[in-house]
C-alpha cells in the first residue's frame, strides 16, 4: 500500500510537470545555518497550459516551522537588497498539523497562485522568509526554461513592451528603462551590419558610448529566445 501511494505521488507531480507549457526548476536549501532550520526540497516557477501560474513546492519539501515563514519571489538573492520581490502566500505557512508550532514539521507538496501580471524571466529566486524575525529561512535559484512550448509563450512575449530609451537622438550615452528582465544581451550595429559595441547582463541602466562617431545605428537586446531592435541616432 505504502509503495502504491508513492508512485502515485511522483505519477500526480510528474503529471502536473508535463502539462506545464513552460516552468523554472530550482533545489531549495537552507542559508545561512542549516543546522538551525533545515530546508530542501525542489521548487518551481511554472505557468500551466490554462493559463494558471504558480510556484510550486514538490513533495519532497521538507522544513521546520518558524516564526510566520512566507514565500517570495526575488530578483535578488535576500529580501530588502533593493531587488523586485512578490510574496506569493496569503498566510504563513502551516506545519503538518495545521498550526504555526515551533520547530514542527512542514513536509510535502505546497503551491501557490501567482498574479497574471508576472512573466517567467521576472525573478530568480524562491524564498522563504522568517519575516517576524527578518531571517532568511531558505532559497532556491531558478534554473533556465524547460518545456516544449517555451519558446512560443504568450506569457513572455512582451518582455520588452515598456522598454524605452532616452535620450534619442543622444551623444555619448543613454539610459534604458523598463527592462522586465535580468541578463539581457546588447549589441549595436552601424549601417554597414559591423559589430561596434556589445554588453552583457545590462538591465535598466546607462549606457556609455563615447566612441561611436555621429549617425544612426542599430541596437538588438536579447533574453533567451526573445529579441528586440532599436535605432539609435547619434550627434
Amino acid at each position: 500500500m505504502k509503495k502504491t501511494t508513492i508512485v502515485l505521488i511522483a505519477f500526480i507531480l510528474i503529471s502536473t510537470i508535463t502539462q506545464a507549457q513552460c516552468f523554472r526548476e530550482g533545489a531549495l536549501a537552507a542559508v545561512d545555518d542549516p543546522q538551525d532550520y533545515p530546508v530542501e526540497g525542489t521548487a518551481f516557477l511554472q505557468f500551466e497550459t490554462d493559463g494558471s501560474k504558480q510556484v510550486i513546492f514538490a513533495d519532497d519539501f521538507a522544513t521546520v516551522q518558524g516564526i510566520e515563514l512566507r514565500v517570495f519571489l526575488s530578483t535578488t538573492e535576500r529580501l530588502d537588497q533593493g531587488g523586485t520581490e512578490l510574496e506569493v502566500t496569503t498566510e504563513p505557512l502551516q506545519d503538518d498539523n495545521g498550526g504555526q508550532d515551533m520547530n514542527d514539521p512542514i513536509t510535502g507538496m505546497k503551491t501557490f497562485d501567482v498574479p497574471d501580471s508576472v512573466n517567467l524571466g521576472d525573478f530568480t529566486y524562491i524564498i522563504i522568509q522568517c519575516v517576524q524575525a527578518d531571517v532568511l529561512w531558505g532559497r532556491a535559484t531558478l534554473g533556465d526554461n524547460e518545456g516544449a512550448d517555451c519558446s512560443t509563450l504568450a506569457v513572455d512575449a512582451n518582455v520588452f513592451d515598456s522598454m524605452d530609451i532616452s535620450p534619442n537622438p543622444m551623444k555619448d550615452q543613454f539610459s534604458i528603462s523598463g527592462l522586465t528582465t535580468q541578463n539581457n544581451d546588447m549589441v549595436i550595429y552601424d549601417v554597414l551590419g559591423k559589430q561596434v559595441h556589445t554588453q552583457q547582463n545590462i538591465t535598466n541602466q546607462t549606457i556609455y558610448v563615447p566612441s561611436l562617431k555621429a549617425g544612426i545605428y542599430i541596437m538588438t537586446i536579447s533574453s533567451g529566445d526573445q529579441k528586440t531592435t532599436k535605432k539609435l541616432i547619434i550627434q
